[in-house]
Parts: C-alpha cells; structure tokens; sequence
C-alpha cells in the first residue's frame, strides 16, 4: 500500500514540472518564430526605403518612374506588420493602455494579462483563419494583382494567416504563462 502512495506524492511534483518544462519549451519556441518574424519585417523595411528611395530618385532625377514600385511597397507594408506583430507583442512593444494596470494589485495584473492575451488569440485565430481562406480563394480563382506588377493575389493575401499565427503562438505562450503566474518568462515583455 505504501508503494502506491509513493507514487500519487510524486506524481504531482513530476507533473508540475513536466507541465512547467512544457510551457518553457512553448516560450522558446514562440521567442524564436517571433524573432525571425522580427528580422523578417527589419528586412522588410529596408526593402520597402531602398524601393521608395529608387523609385523617387528614377521618378525625379532621371525622369523615369519605375513601374510597380508603389504596388510592391504596398504589399511589403502589410507583410512588414504581420511578421512584426508577434515579436512587439512578445517585446511588449505594442500599443496598450495601462491606466487599469496601475490601479491593481500584482494578481489583478496577472489576470489582466492573461485576459488581453486571451482577446490577442482570439484575434490572431480570426485574422489566420480569413487570411487563409482569402489567400485560397485567391489561389483557386487565380487572381491577380491589378497593378503594374500583375503578381498572383494569394502570394501577399498569405502574409496575413502566417503572421496571424505567428501572433497566436507568441499570445498563446503568453496566457499560459500569465495563468501559470510565471512572471520570469520571457514571453511577458521586458519593460512592464
């Protein structure tokens, strides 16, 4: 009988830590993704300043405009702020009003958290799931941009769904660390 015992009394501790070991490994993966999504949009927007930079100076120097460029840069706007989004949510570099956050304790705070990164999933899983169906309908009518560049619509339509999720790892990982009250992760954001 005291084997079985032994056993149960473990079995919480092992789970805990197991559960605790998990939700690490969420984390990491969610800082991850979220960095290449981060580098993704720097990268981004060194493309769209040397683009608006060259077609200014063909536009007004040379007095040949290049074609598309506006159509590109449009594009490249959108996907810019889709890969950024999860990495400013995971930085906490987002737009947040923290008037109610001061006025609460440190367990109001954390529940405050968890519910704005529950309404951050929410949103992100809505974004991902008309994204993609946008992008498909695209695909499947073969669509095209109607600008100069003539590009197949689902190509920039599916920076929306791949950057919604990415923003729902990164507030999936942060809720569950709220729920957990793990306030160590690096999920929460540096500057709270």
């Amino acid at each position: 009988m005291s084997s079985m015992s032994t056993p149960d009394t473990a079995t919480p501790a092992s789970g805990k830590g197991a559960s605790h070991g998990a939700l690490r490994l969420l984390t990491g993966a969610a800082s991850v993704l979220s960095r290449i999504g981060g580098a993704l949009s720097i990268l981004l927007i060194v493309v769209v300043l040397a683009l608006t930079a060259a077609g200014v100076f063909a536009r007004y120097v040379v007095g040949r405009p290049l074609e598309g460029v506006d159509e590109a840069c449009g594009f490249m706007v959108v996907a810019m702020v889709m890969a950024g989004a999860a990495e400013a949510l995971r930085t906490g570099h987002h737009i947040r009003i923290d008037l109610i956050m001061g006025l609460v304790g440190p367990r109001g705070r954390r529940w405050l958290d968890a519910w704005s990164n529950l309404a951050v999933l929410v949103v992100a899983v809505l974004l991902a799931r008309t994204g993609w169906h946008t992008a498909m309908f695209s695909y499947d009518f073969d669509a095209f941009s109607p600008g100069q560049l003539e590009l197949p619509m689902w190509i920039p339509q599916a920076t929306l769904p791949i950057g919604a999720a990415l923003l729902g790892v990164v507030a999936f990982a942060k809720l569950l660390a709220a729920l957990a009250g793990d306030g160590t992760d690096e999920t929460r954001g540096g500057h709270r």
